[in-house]
């Protein structure tokens, strides 16, 4: 269902274009009905050339048609840039931020206007349109705004509506989690080729295992836990492996990493 509003973005990163790239695939959103915004020419004229949207330098001109404004910004920016726009917003108007760290009710005491904020966090896989989206409404939000959000991310992945309470937690999961499984195959890769294997052959075999697992997580709708299981065999291979895991207590490595996540989360939010 093709959704016939007006987007503006400010800030053309990876994510924007990650978002842009999902919604035109999906047939949700026309070219024309975007518009985008960066300090970064070049990151514009990129994004112009990709997906024949239009690009402008003038914020105000583009936020007054707007219907939906996305925050794709660095937080230490966002200030400066609710300056610029807060005398253009108009009521209607539906703010989606994917700041890290700044939170539904920060961008409304700073906009000082009853405007709908959403807050929105997607994670780098929404570039390969396989993204975990944490969703989030300001206090002026209606329940239709929502999901009309919901929809817009479900176009780069999966899309849930959280309380905001949850986001610190969420970070340390899925904003973060791609890095965490990122560097364990980096590490199986490593070891391999420390036992013997040849460089290019290790790489092929750690990303293929990487890929089918997620695959039979996501297909199969099992418990990782039962999966875990079914490839373990008594006294075999697997669970030699497992038992040295637990040994080492990768649980509570992965526990202290993920709470280091979440208080550096809860740092940036203050």
């Amino acid at each position: 269902m093709e959704i016939s509003k007006k987007l503006f973005f400010i800030g053309s990163g990876n994510m924007t274009q990650a978002i842009i790239s999902g919604l035109l695939e999906s047939r949700l959103v026309k070219p024309e009905n975007i518009v985008c915004n960066d300090v970064v020419k070049d990151k514009l004229f990129s994004l112009q050339q990709r997906f024949s949207v239009s690009i402008t330098e003038n914020k105000g001109e583009a936020i007054i048609e707007a219907d939906i404004i996305f925050l794709s910004i660095k937080p230490q920016n966002i200030l400066e840039v609710f300056d610029e726009i807060r005398n253009f917003l108009k009521e209607k108007v539906i703010i989606i931020s994917i700041v890290a760290g700044i939170t539904t009710k920060f961008i409304e005491n700073n906009i000082k206007k009853e405007v709908a904020v959403i807050r929105a966090m997607p994670n780098t896989p929404a570039l390969v349109r396989s993204g975990s989206t944490a969703l989030c409404k300001g206090k002026f939000v209606s329940d239709k705004q929502l999901q009309k959000a919901k929809s817009l991310f479900s176009s780069i992945g999966k899309a849930e509506i959280l309380n905001e309470e949850s986001f610190d937690v969420i970070t340390a999961l899925s904003g973060s989690g791609p890095a965490y499984i990122f560097y364990f195959c980096e590490l199986m890769q490593r070891a391999a080729e420390k036992l013997g294997l040849d460089k290019q052959i290790a790489n092929a075999f750690a990303v293929q295992t990487f890929y089918g697992a997620g695959r039979m997580l996501y297909i199969t709708n099992e418990s990782s836990k039962i999966l875990k299981e079914k490839v373990k065999s008594p006294n075999g291979t697997t669970e030699a492996a497992l038992k040295y895991f637990e040994s080492q207590n990768l649980l509570g490595i992965v526990y202290k990493a993920m709470e280091r996540a979440m208080e550096k989360s809860k740092e940036l939010s203050k």
